[in-house]
C-alpha cells in the first residue's frame, strides 16, 4: 500500500470510522472500579463532623472527593451496558447534586443540624438506586461511593 494509503487508514481507524467507540464490558469495569476506588479513598480521609458547625467544611470536602469520581465516570462510553450504566451514574451524579444542594442551602444560612438530616434522608434512596445499579453492573468498589 502506498504511503499515503496507510497514513489515510492510520487516520480512519484512530478515528474509529465504521467502529464503536464504546468499551468492553470488562473495561468498564475496571476503569469505574479504578474511580471509585480513589473517590472512596479520598472520603475515606474526611473526618466527620463534630460540632454542626463543621457541616459545610464536611461537605466541601466529600463534593471534592465525590466529583471526580463523577466526571471520570461520564467519560466512559459503556456500550452493551448502557441502559444499566445510565441508571448507575445518574443516580451517583444525583448525590453528587444533592451534597452540593445542601451546602448552598448551608451558605445561605440554613440550620447545620435540619440541613444535614434533610441530606440524609435525600441521600438514602439514591445510595440504594445507586448500590443496586452498581451491583448489577459488577461493579461493587462504587457501592460505597
Amino acid at each position: 500500500m502506498p504511503r499515503r494509503g496507510w497514513a489515510l487508514a492510520l487516520a480512519l481507524a484512530l478515528a474509529g470510522c465504521g467502529g464503536s467507540s464504546s468499551m468492553s464490558a470488562q473495561q468498564l469495569r475496571t476503569k469505574a472500579a479504578r474511580a471509585c476506588t480513589a473517590a472512596t479513598q479520598r472520603l475515606d480521609r474526611i473526618p466527620t463532623p463534630k460540632v454542626p458547625s463543621e457541616g459545610a467544611a464536611f461537605l466541601r470536602r466529600g463534593i471534592a472527593a465525590l466529583g471526580p469520581e463523577v466526571a471520570a465516570l461520564s467519560t466512559l462510553q459503556p456500550g452493551d451496558l448502557g441502559t444499566q450504566w445510565g441508571r448507575a451514574r445518574a443516580a451517583t451524579e444525583q448525590e453528587l447534586k444533592a451534597l452540593q444542594a445542601s451546602l448552598n442551602g448551608l451558605r445561605a444560612g440554613n440550620d447545620p443540624v435540619v440541613a444535614i438530616k434533610t441530606l440524609q434522608a435525600q441521600l438514602a434512596p439514591l445510595e440504594t438506586r445507586a448500590s443496586t445499579a452498581w451491583l448489577a453492573l459488577k461493579i461493587p468498589a462504587c457501592v460505597d461511593t
